[in-house]
């Protein structure tokens, strides 16, 4: 499709085409709530946006390998291919709250490239790719993502998180309790919604777990072009899942130590 630049631009495009689906059904007294094999919610916003955007991929970008939330995997590249969550943050966007978000992101020869994400609630987008500063685009037009501020100790982070209940059962929960605590403020801002304050400069980190491949590509494309790393709990750069860091270099290392070693 050209450069890098035009086919962020297509991205965009075709996302914002989806803003009116998901705006359709968000709030929507029929808006019905179904749950998947492993008993995850869905909606027919969710199937919708996910069947178009593969369509539009199908026609710009034929044979090429598509791995989505609602759909699965097409194609057999696993080294370059495209990655769709249509809804993410369903539950919210059932219950009628913002902070969920379209994401699309593009993994090449392995590492994640491009990523965009828009927030049809809260009417902004963001979005990176090779030889595109990271941007955040809204009504009152378009800024560049700054990088992350110097943060020394867990004393002075400001920390966000997807919800305590997915850390309990796990390897790191006595852990995640210590950075809570141990963090100037923490906050369950979940979904991508998080991310976006992140990026923005209001919070210092985001952790999550029982993120899939789909929910982290655009967010390691962003990371990597704002100054940031994306890593798993070990401290070990990872998009795949289902445990992650997004924060500063020096505090990924930071919190990673500190959730192995509490």
């Amino acid at each position: 499709m050209g450069s890098q630049r035009a086919l962020l631009g297509w991205v965009e495009r075709q996302v914002l085409a989806c803003r009116p689906i998901a705006l359709r059904h968000f709030r929507s007294r029929a808006l019905r709530v179904e749950r998947k094999s492993d008993r995850s919610p869905v909606t027919a916003a969710d199937r919708a946006i996910e069947a178009r955007l593969r369509r539009a991929l199908a026609r710009a970008c034929p044979g090429e390998s598509i791995v989505g939330e609602e759909f699965g995997r097409t194609g057999r590249d696993r080294a370059t291919f495209w990655t769709l969550d249509p809804i993410d943050g369903t539950r919210a966007f059932s219950r009628g709250l913002p902070s969920w978000g379209i994401m699309v992101g593009r993994v090449e020869r392995g590492r994640p490239a491009l990523g965009l994400i828009d927030f049809p609630a809260v009417g902004v987008t963001i979005g990176v790719a090779p030889g595109v500063a990271a941007y955040e685009r809204g009504r009152g037009g378009t800024s560049r993502l700054p990088r992350p501020r110097a943060v020394r100790s867990l004393r002075e982070a400001v920390i966000f998180h997807g919800g305590a209940h997915w850390w309990q059962s796990t390897r790191y929960a006595a852990g995640f309790v210590r950075v809570a605590r141990a963090c100037f403020l923490e906050r369950a801002y979940g979904d991508c919604y998080g991310y976006l304050w992140a990026l923005r400069g209001g919070a210092d980190a985001v952790l999550d777990y029982g993120v899939k491949v789909w929910d982290l590509v655009p967010l390691a494309a962003l990371a990597r072009a704002t100054g940031r790393a994306l890593t798993d709990c070990r401290g070990r750069p990872s998009w795949t899942g289902p445990d992650s860091i997004f924060a500063s270099p020096p505090l990924a290392r930071l919190i990673a130590s500190t959730l192995r070693h509490a």
